[in-house]
């Protein structure tokens, strides 16, 4: 059955009222819904709303941010360990030699440090927020599954109880076919049996012949 693109006005209020509790859905270890594969094929035969769409792709969003995060943070990482080692193969030529371009070059060693350093302090806040983004967003998809899920289930059981009463007006007409079938059948038989008992078999095959041939 295909749903409206638009959901009823009571499911835009039921939607205020559907808040679930993160806690117990932290205890029953929801997962992400876009890579359940069971939640997945709850769209096999049913459309997915805007709403659902754009929520879908929000999430995909947050975990294509954390993964660039996470690679960010690792290349910085990296990074800095090269600068921190330029600067201890620096250190004799500035300190010993008194080396001029030497002292430039770890003075931008030590500029490029404390550029990530900084950026690495921003990195860490962002991935300790991407969670409960995450979450939060996990979340409200669910609550917007379950409506249209739900809504499906309703429109489906309305369908059944028509089905259901179709079946059986289906059931009582089938039977009074049969019966007029037997009564018509029984009639002719009858009737032929009276014409064979009256006329003979000759005669009969010649009305059989003048009137079904």
């Amino acid at each position: 059955m295909r749903l409206p693109k638009k959901m009823p006005g009571y499911l835009k209020s039921l939607k205020q009222k559907i808040k679930f509790d993160v806690g117990t859905l932290r205890r029953n270890d929801i997962s992400l819904l876009i890579l359940d594969e069971r939640w997945n094929r709850l769209f096999a035969n049913t459309p997915k709303t805007p709403e659902i769409t754009r929520c879908e792709e929000k999430l995909r969003e947050l975990l294509k941010e954390e993964a660039r995060l996470r690679t960010e943070q690792k290349e910085i990482a990296a990074a800095k360990k090269h600068h921190m080692q330029k600067i201890m193969e620096l250190t004799t030529e500035v300190f010993e030699k008194g080396s001029e371009s030497a002292k430039e070059e770890m003075k931008t060693a030590e500029r490029e440090i404390k550029r990530i350093n900084e950026r690495a302090k921003q990195i860490e806040e962002l991935l300790d927020e991407m969670p409960s983004r995450i979450r939060e967003v996990n979340l409200e998809l669910l609550e917007l599954t379950v409506l249209v899920v739900y809504y499906k289930i309703r429109l489906n059981q309305k369908r059944v109880e028509e089905l259901d009463k179709l079946i059986e007006e289906t059931k009582a007409k089938l039977k009074e076919y049969i019966d007029e079938r037997e009564t018509l059948s029984q009639d002719d038989t009858d009737v032929y049996s009276y014409f064979h008992d009256l006329l003979g078999g000759e005669e009969l095959e010649k009305l059989d012949r003048m009137f079904f041939s």
